[in-house]
C-alpha cells in the first residue's frame, strides 16, 4: 500500500476536498498554456491551498499533503504525470544545451516545434539564445544555499534558504512533526541528525515524500524581481531564462527526476560550458537584488507559475508578458500581481528605484 494511504498523520488532505478545490480552481483559472500543462500547474496549486487551509478546504490546514496525494485523489497515473512534467524540464534543459553548443535558433521550441512549457506566445518570440542560457543559469545558480550565504555575506542580508528531500512521513509522525514545521522552522544544524534517525531518506519509497525542509529563515526573493532585474541587466531573453529555470523549480517538485534539477543544470553548465559567458558574480548580485528587504516584505510580489501565467481577462494579459513588455520599454495595462499583494506599475516602480 502506498504511502498516501496510511494514516501516518490526520493533516494529510482527504480526496473529497481536493476534487473540489482542483474543480473550482479550474473553473476559475485561465493560464497562458495548454490545458495538459494547467492541470499539472493546478495540482500544485491544490497543495498549496492544502497547506494554508484555502479553497475547498475552508480553513482547515492539511500540512502533510504532498503532490502525491493531490494526484492519487484526483485518479491520475502518477507515474505518466511525473513523467509528462519531466519532459517539460528536459526540454527546457535540452534548449540551454543547443544554445551553448549554438545548436539553438531564436524560438522558443523544442525539436518537435512545440513550445516550451506549451506556451503559445513562445512560438512568435524573436529571443537570443545565449541570453537564454544566461538566464537559466542565473536562475538555477541562485536558488542554490551556498550562493545565498555567500550573496548575504557579501550584501549584508538575510535571504533564507532551504532545500526538497525525501522524507519519510512515518518517522515524521513519530516525532510530532508535520509538513508545515519542516518548511517554516530552521533546521540547518539538524539535517545531519535527521538522516541519521531516517526522516530524511537516501532512497524513494512507499514512506516517503518529496518535502521542502527549511536551513535558515530570512526575507525570501521574489522570483518576479529575478525575472525583472535579469531582464533590466541583461535584457529580455536571459529575463525568460531565469523565469524557465523557475518553471524547473516548479515542475521538478513532482517529477521523475531527482530534486533540485535547477540548480544542478547550472553547476553543469558551468562545468562544461566555460567559454559560454556565464558569470557566477552576476549571480550573486542578481540574487541580492531579487532579495525582499523587511521593510517591503508586504509589497513586493513573489508568483508562483500559475500566478505569473494567469491571465487578467480584462486587458488579456498575464504577469509575465507584463514583466517582459516592461523590459523593452512598452506600456502596459495595470493589473495586480501575487494574489494583489501590488500593481504591476508600483512593483516597476520600485524596481527603478533598487537599480538606482
Amino acid at each position: 500500500m502506498a504511502a498516501h494511504n496510511k494514516n501516518y498523520h490526520e493533516k494529510t488532505a482527504p480526496g473529497e476536498r481536493v476534487r473540489d478545490d482542483f474543480r473550482e480552481i479550474s473553473a476559475q483559472t485561465f493560464l497562458r498554456t495548454s490545458w495538459d500543462v494547467q492541470q499539472f500547474i493546478i495540482i500544485d496549486a491544490v497543495t498549496a491551498h492544502s497547506h494554508m487551509g484555502h479553497g475547498a478546504f475552508r480553513g482547515r490546514e492539511y500540512r502533510n499533503t504532498t503532490e502525491d496525494d493531490i494526484v492519487w485523489a484526483l485518479r491520475m497515473n502518477p507515474h505518466a504525470v511525473r513523467q509528462d512534467r519531466q519532459t517539460l524540464i528536459n526540454e527546457i534543459k535540452d534548449y540551454a544545451v543547443r544554445a551553448a553548443e549554438g545548436r539553438a535558433d531564436g524560438c522558443l521550441v523544442n525539436e518537435d516545434g512545440e513550445p516550451l512549457l506549451r506556451i503559445g506566445t513562445f512560438r512568435h518570440l524573436d529571443v537570443d539564445p545565449s541570453g537564454i542560457l544566461k538566464g537559466i543559469y542565473l536562475g538555477g545558480l541562485r536558488d542554490d544555499t551556498l550562493i545565498r550565504q555567500e550573496s548575504e555575506k557579501r550584501y549584508h542580508i538575510s535571504i533564507g534558504s532551504g532545500k526538497m528531500y525525501q522524507v519519510n512521513r512515518r518517522v515524521l509522525h513519530e516525532l510530532h512533526m508535520d509538513g508545515g514545521d519542516l518548511a517554516h522552522k530552521e533546521h540547518a544544524d539538524k539535517i545531519e541528525e535527521f538522516k541519521r534517525i531516517g526522516l530524511i531518506a537516501e532512497e524513494q519509497s512507499d514512506e516517503t515524500s518529496y518535502m521542502f525542509i527549511r536551513h535558515t529563515t530570512g526575507s525570501g526573493q521574489s522570483d518576479d524581481a529575478a525575472i525583472v532585474f535579469a531582464g533590466r541587466l541583461f535584457g529580455y531573453s536571459a529575463a525568460l531564462g531565469v523565469f524557465l529555470a523557475d518553471a524547473i523549480d516548479t515542475l521538478e517538485k513532482y517529477a521523475v527526476g531527482n530534486g533540485n534539477q535547477d540548480v544542478k543544470f547550472a553547476f553543469e553548465l558551468e562545468s562544461r560550458y566555460k567559454d559560454a559567458g556565464l558569470n557566477r558574480e552576476e549571480a550573486y548580485h542578481l540574487t541580492y537584488l531579487a532579495s525582499i528587504p523587511k521593510e517591503h516584505s508586504s509589497f513586493i510580489p513573489d508568483s508562483s507559475l500559475r500566478e505569473l501565467l494567469e491571465i487578467d481577462r480584462k486587458h488579456d494579459i498575464c504577469p509575465i508578458e507584463s514583466h517582459l513588455l516592461h523590459i523593452k520599454g512598452r506600456e502596459m495595462p495595470e493589473i495586480e500581481l501575487d494574489r494583489g499583494q501590488t500593481t504591476n506599475h508600483e512593483f516597476y516602480e520600485w524596481i527603478d528605484k533598487r537599480l538606482g
